[in-house]
């Protein structure tokens, strides 16, 4: 078994173990390969076979595993977790993957709670994304479940830990060996008692998925492996109570028979109606408060200014009047986030930047603002003229124009929300620091911004946090 400090191929030391199962030991590790730029975090994953089965299964999945692992690492998606390199060993094959700090669906739910639809909704189409990427690549996933949805620091959704047989067949090698691997809450009643798998049954995983999401719980829960698979075999799902407008989706994608399951292209239609719905409602919610707010401000200024031309009417012996003109008032902003102070810009949106950050020169229009660690940490916001007819083209256009030294794409996609992208990439500053950027397109008020976060790569995960709260406090300002 290893151990914390090996080195695997020459390359990879292992820093700390993550998660352990029957399957595989994660750990995060270092890539010592970067010369200068010293080392970079990846995770690496050690596929082990199951204990207990019969020598012959065992040896069926030893001899899979390699090349099924090539297989999936061919799948190419902002939505899948990047693999870097497939290692085989005689113990099963090493899988080296891009570091991305994150929390996985299951924990999200365990610890705060179900998610409101509009938000399942978005993490449905960034796995639909991605079993889509899959199809195309000639592969299945077929371990859809919420421990392998991660949710990063920035919002990123990726699906991850493709199961271990996921070309066809491979699957079918597995299959007639009398080999089922899954996870009993959200394996398709196909796989088990028909032995058939293949696109459809990831999209009943996707609909366990998102039902577990959105009420909290697993569609089927049941105190032993052998009740829950009886009870996916013949038993509906509890109608959902939270669900709402998601509650047709997964009534669609839960059904047992695959040819009656809802297809992939309907399903994204109408996870993609629920998303813009969930904004507009955003959107009118502030519409509706402002004025209320605004009248109350006023009238509070109002009564302050009569009150003090009353004081001074009784000092003065002459006549209190009610002023005839009261100044614009703006409504209140409310308390910025701990470590944070509100920029309120005049162009019309505000944002919470981090206390003590240095506001840099305006360039191109825009604005940045400078700390973080050795103060090399870069916040930039530009207006853009007019919304982007097709968000993808203008971020790739900006790539073009870039002439980054050392330059390399970790990802380049359009987000489900309207109008909304993002481009993450790393490159050389002139010192030879390697730096790592995202840039994210937005919209506010009606306006379109282009948000840039830069900070030296070493410093990444431990920076992202704050730009979590920057795009999350980005918005209309108060009053507008």
């Amino acid at each position: 078994m290893a151990t914390v400090g090996e080195v695997v191929a020459g390359r990879y030391r292992l820093v700390r173990p993550l998660a352990g199962g029957g399957m595989s030991r994660v750990w995060l590790a270092t890539d010592e390969s970067g010369g200068d730029a010293g080392p970079e975090f990846v995770v690496v994953k050690h596929c082990t076979v199951p204990a207990g089965l019969p020598p012959a299964q065992h040896e069926l999945i030893r001899r899979l595993a390699y090349p099924e692992a090539e297989a999936a690492a061919r799948v190419a998606h902002p939505s899948v977790i990047r693999t870097l390199a497939v290692l085989p060993s005689w113990d099963g094959p090493w899988l080296v993957m891009e570091y991305f700090p994150s929390r996985s669906l299951h924990q999200v739910v365990r610890e705060s709670g179900p998610l409101p639809p509009a938000r399942v909704a978005v993490i449905g189409l960034a796995v639909l994304g991605g079993l889509r990427a899959a199809r195309e690549a000639g592969v299945l996933h077929l371990d859809v479940k919420p421990g392998n949805v991660l949710i990063g620091l920035d919002g990123r959704v990726v699906l991850t830990d493709f199961g271990p047989a996921v070309t066809p067949a491979g699957v079918r090698r597995l299959s007639d060996a009398g080999v089922i691997l899954g996870s009993p809450k959200y394996i398709a009643p196909e796989r088990v008692f028909d032995h058939v798998s293949d696109e459809r049954s990831d999209l009943w995983s996707l609909g366990a998925t998102l039902y577990q999401a959105v009420e909290g719980r697993p569609p089927f829960q049941r105190e032993t492996t052998t009740e829950i698979l009886r009870a996916v075999g013949a038993d509906r799902p509890p109608p959902p109570r939270l669900a709402g407008p998601l509650t047709p989706v997964l009534a669609g994608l839960l059904r047992r028979e695959p040819d009656r399951r809802m297809p992939a292209a309907e399903v994204e239609a109408r996870l993609r109606k629920i998303v813009e719905a969930g904004r507009e409602r955003s959107r009118s919610r502030f519409r509706r408060r402002v004025p209320v707010i605004a009248a109350a401000v006023t009238l509070a200024a109002t009564l302050t200014a009569v009150a003090a031309n009353a004081e001074g009417g009784e000092r003065s012996g002459t006549p209190s009047a009610v002023p005839t003109r009261i100044p614009a008032v703006v409504p209140s902003t409310p308390p910025a986030p701990d470590g944070f102070t509100w920029w309120i810009d005049p162009s019309g949106f505000q944002v919470a930047i981090p206390a003590n950050w240095r506001p840099g020169e305006p360039t191109a229009g825009g604005l940045s603002f400078t700390g973080g660690t050795r103060g090399r940490t870069v916040l930039g916001i530009t207006p853009l003229a007019r919304p982007p007819r097709d968000v993808v083209a203008s971020l790739e256009d900006a790539e073009r124009d870039a002439g980054l030294d050392g330059y390399r794409r970790l990802r380049l996609q359009e987000l489900p929300e309207p109008l909304s992208g993002v481009w993450e990439y790393t490159f050389r500053a002139p010192d030879g620091t390697v730096m790592r950027a995202v840039r994210r397109v937005t919209s506010s008020g009606g306006r379109s911004y282009v948000i840039e976060w830069r900070t030296p790569r070493s410093s990444w995960a431990s920076e992202l946090a704050r730009f979590t709260v920057v795009l999350a406090s980005f918005g209309p300002r108060s009053g507008t």
